[in-house]
């Protein structure tokens, strides 16, 4: 279950903002609902009010802007009773009229986040679809591989238990022991990057020999059916590259 900090919800908002470009703040929102799927205590509705948790906590870092690192990476403007960031990495403001044809055509090449064109809450719904879809593929397999009585034993934890366990399902091998499965669904190739949450790592970590990603790729959702590649979490750091969105500094002792 989340309970993002403003910190959490800063970094990935950079992130969204230098791959879109220039954003509404509503569109802002939406995209970070889309990335970081927020339930638990960030999907409760306020008292009083129609938003969630989460939905306050990304108005919080919009209007904290003078206090914290959003202006280091974009620029804030208000127009047409709208809030606007944009991303230091384009032209400034004042130079946006002379040069509007080149930054549509950057825009045109990053749609991951083109609001005006997406529709977020289908986008949502879809991604939601592939990863349900691909873990009961993954469910189906590992059953026709084990004895019936093993086979019972398994449990789909992120649908029984819900999400932040660090794993999608409980399996056995043939000998009876327990392994962890994190399944990765795409219908992309094997190669296309996914998103590791903190918890995840950290539990792959701890578990290292129980614990295998079950990468789904080639994933047809028609037929629920793709292609499977499995790393163990022995290797998982030895053969990936992480790549992270934010640090956490801390000095050392001595430093004047």
């Amino acid at each position: 279950m989340s309970n993002y900090t403003e910190s959490e919800i800063l970094a990935v908002a950079i992130k969204i903002l230098e791959e879109a470009g220039e954003m509404t703040t509503t569109e802002l929102k939406e995209a970070l609902i889309v990335e970081m799927k927020p339930d638990g205590n960030d999907d409760k509705i306020n008292k009083s009010r129609n938003d969630t948790k989460f939905e306050q906590k990304v108005r919080n870092m919009i209007s904290h802007r003078e206090n914290n690192e959003l202006l280091k990476y974009c620029e804030y403007r208000r127009e047409e009773k709208k809030g606007i960031l944009r991303s230091r990495s384009l032209p400034k403001f004042e130079q946006y009229e002379k040069e509007r044809q080149e930054i549509q055509t950057r825009k045109e090449k990053k749609r991951r986040y083109q609001a005006r064109k997406i529709n977020f809450d289908e986008l949502n719904m879809r991604n939601k679809e592939i990863g349900y879809k691909g873990e009961k593929f993954v469910l189906k397999l590992e059953k026709e591989q084990l004895s019936s009585d093993l086979a019972e034993k398994i449990i789909h934890v992120s649908i029984e238990e819900g999400d932040g366990a660090g794993y999608d399902i409980l399996s056995y091998d043939s000998s009876g022991k327990p392994k962890f499965l994190e399944v990765k669904t795409t219908t992309g190739p094997k190669e296309t990057p996914f998103y590791l949450t903190e918890n995840e790592k950290v539990f792959f970590e701890e578990y290292k020999e129980e614990v295998e990603i079950v990468r789904v790729y080639d994933f047809d959702v028609e037929t629920g059916t793709g292609e499977i590649y499995k790393l163990r979490g022995e290797d998982f750091l030895k053969k990936v590259n992480l790549q992270p969105i934010a640090y956490k500094v801390i000095f050392n002792d001595g430093v004047q």
